[in-house]
C-alpha cells in the first residue's frame, strides 16, 4: 500500500512537471494526491519544501545512475551503451522525471542546479573523451556536442510521447517496442560517429 507521503510526492512531481513550479498551487498537488490541504501541509509545510524534496529525490536517482556508469572502469563504448539502456529504463519507470528535469531547469534553474554536481559529472566524462581524442581513437568532438547527442537521443522520446502516439498512432506496446529498439540503435549511432577505428 502506498503511503500518504509517497502519494503526495508522486503527485507533486506530476503537477510540477505539467505546470512548472511557478504555476503550481499546493491545492493542485493535494487534489492530484487525493488528500486535503491540511494533510499536505502536515507532511510538507510549503510548496518550496515539497519542491526541494521532489528535486532532491529526482537528482539523487540521476546522480546514482550516472556515477555507477561514468565512475566505473568499463570501456567508454560500454559506458555509452549502459547510459542509453539505464536511462531509458529509468525514464520508462518514472515517466514524468524527464520533463520535470528539462522544463524546470529552464523555468527555475536556480532551484534545480544545486542538486547536481555538474562539475564532477562533466569533468570525469570530458577527461576520458579528451584522452580518447588525443590517442586518435575517436574523432575530435566537443564535450557539449557529445553529451547533447547522448542525452537528447535518449530522453527525447519521453518528452514527446504524446506526439508520437498522436502522429504515428503508436500504442503503449508500440512505444515500448520503439524504446527497446532505441536502446540498441542510439548507442550504435553515437559510437559509429565517434570511433575512428
Amino acid at each position: 500500500m502506498v503511503s500518504t507521503e509517497r502519494k503526495i510526492k508522486d503527485a507533486a512531481l506530476q503537477v510540477f512537471a505539467e505546470k512548472g513550479y511557478d504555476q503550481t498551487k499546493t491545492r493542485d498537488i493535494a487534489n492530484s494526491a487525493g488528500v486535503n490541504i491540511s494533510t499536505l501541509h502536515y507532511y510538507y509545510r510549503s510548496k518550496d519544501k515539497l519542491f526541494k524534496m521532489v528535486s532532491d529525490e529526482v537528482f539523487a536517482k540521476f546522480n546514482q545512475i550516472s556515477d555507477s556508469i561514468f565512475e566505473s572502469d568499463i570501456p567508454f563504448k560500454e559506458k555509452i551503451n549502459r547510459f542509453v539502456s539505464d536511462y531509458t529504463d529509468f525514464c520508462r519507470k518514472n515517466p514524468k522525471l524527464a520533463s520535470f528535469i528539462v522544463f524546470e531547469s529552464e523555468r527555475n534553474p536556480e532551484k534545480v542546479y544545486d542538486n547536481i554536481d555538474f562539475e564532477r559529472f562533466d569533468r570525469k566524462i570530458e577527461l576520458e573523451l579528451k584522452h580518447l581524442i588525443a590517442e586518435g581513437i575517436v574523432r575530435p568532438i566537443s564535450y557539449p556536442n557529445f553529451i547533447l547527442n547522448l542525452v537528447s537521443l535518449t530522453v527525447f522520446p519521453f518528452l514527446n510521447k504524446h506526439m508520437l502516439h498522436k502522429m504515428n498512432g503508436l500504442t503503449e506496446n508500440d512505444f515500448n517496442d520503439l524504446l527497446e529498439q532505441r536502446k540498441t540503435m542510439v548507442p550504435k549511432m553515437v559510437i559509429d560517429y565517434l570511433y575512428l577505428k
